[in-house]
């Protein structure tokens, strides 16, 4: 933040009044809460749902307002009133675009607690409505600066008003305001739309609406952590700080199966993948520290929309060690080194490419400590985490070489 520097060095000290709350500022606003959307299950295209027709928005973040902001750390002034009026709730904002429609909501139960007293009446809305919007989650009771949480999984009653409401058999959407990832293996199983929308701020409400009814030309968020099943809390000691003791952290070492993968995410419409050049297989690299020891190589791809709708997708290039002819004793699986957003419209398509030099293959010996280039097998993927892959297979040759020493 700059608090300790020269205030002519700290461009906050700098910005005009005019530009606050401006609608270039709004807009900007409403368009990264729209773009970090990320749908994880959209059984038989059930998304988007028709306006017009009559919605139930049932959940404990139905009527969110601060909810929608997070933890509430470090917040300026959000509404004039110095409250969280002015932030439009879900509710309102489907009810808002539900136009010619009858939009009804009703919590049916709290973010936690033991209270199922709304739940018939949450199963009497839904029975009432042609579809249903849960919106789902958890807030700064549970998670926050100071308040850690021991149990990732979905607050239990929540789970129970999901059982009692899906008992409607009605079209129905699962919308997660949270930061900290919550598994959500049941929902998985039973509920057929799943939008991830993490705290998405003021506008949030508005992009969960232009979401669900599909006005939303920037969907295509992906998961920025690996929603890992509610067991795992309970397989890790958070002391120990080795990334790849079993059953691993992250992508990077996680070797379980995870309920949705980093870098997951769905579209309305659908992408293609394809290699943008020809090239020798495997491409040949010598090991080393200096930039210079090597022909310049680059992987990439085409990637197309051969949809009917526009949409965002992200390419991921991602390196993966294949048989490597020194044991550095390295568990890594892949690591993510450089990705790129595409927003493209029905029929468009995108050259999206990557230098590759020896420095993308580099790894930790964790003997040691040290990053080393090592020859042998390895592998650059280019994926949108879901259904496009495009490998491309190297082949690193020389000797083995330290190319920075863990500080001792």
């Amino acid at each position: 933040l700059g608090l300790f520097d020269p205030i002519e060095d700290q461009p906050y000290w700098h910005i005009q009044p005019e530009v606050v709350n401006n609608n270039s500022s709004k807009n900007h606003s409403l368009f990264a809460a729209l773009s970090s959307m990320i749908l994880l299950k959209n059984d038989k295209n059930l998304l988007p749902f028709p306006k017009g027709k009559m919605v139930a928005v049932i959940g404990p973040h139905s009527l969110a307002q601060a909810g929608l902001l997070g933890g509430l750390n470090y917040l300026g002034g959000i509404c004039p009133t110095d409250d969280y009026t002015c932030v439009e709730t879900p509710f309102h904002a489907i009810q808002s675009l539900n136009e010619g429609g009858i939009t009804t909501t009703t919590p049916g139960c709290a973010i936690s607690g033991n209270d199922t007293s709304g739940f018939a009446y949450a199963l009497s809305v839904a029975q009432a409505a042609d579809y249903v919007v849960l919106m789902l989650g958890i807030d700064s009771t549970i998670e926050g600066e100071g308040l850690d949480r021991t149990d990732i999984d979905l607050p239990a009653i929540q789970h129970q008003l999901v059982q009692a409401v899906m008992k409607a058999n009605k079209p129905t959407v699962a919308i997660l305001i949270n930061g900290g990832m919550v598994a959500i293996a049941e929902e998985k199983e039973t509920v057929p739309a799943i939008i991830g929308a993490g705290y998405p701020s003021f506008y949030g409400g508005k992009a969960i609406a232009m979401t669900i009814f599909g006005d939303n030309d920037h969907l295509g968020g992906k998961l920025p952590y690996t929603i890992y099943p509610k067991e795992y809390a309970s397989q890790i000691e958070m002391i120990e700080m080795h990334m790849d003791v079993a059953p691993g952290r992250s992508y990077r070492y996680y070797t379980g199966t995870p309920l949705y993968p980093f870098g997951y995410g769905l579209s309305y419409t659908t992408f293609s993948f394809l290699p943008s050049q020809q090239s020798v297989n495997p491409i040949r690299l010598r090991t080393g520290k200096t930039e210079g020891n090597y022909k310049k190589q680059m992987a990439g791809i085409v990637i197309t929309n051969t949809g009917t709708v526009t949409g965002d997708d992200v390419v991921f290039f991602y390196m993966v060690p294949g048989k490597l002819e020194v044991q550095t004793k390295s568990n890594l699986i892949k690591q993510l080194f450089y990705f790129e957003r595409v927003h493209l419209e029905p029929g468009q398509s995108q050259v999206v490419e990557v230098e590759i030099s020896p420095k993308v293959f580099q790894m930790v010996d964790v003997d040691s400590g040290d990053i080393v280039s090592t020859p042998g097998q390895f592998y650059i993927s280019a994926t949108n985490g879901v259904d496009q892959n495009v490998k491309f297979s190297f082949l690193l040759v020389g000797d083995e070489v330290v190319v920075e020493k863990f500080p001792r």
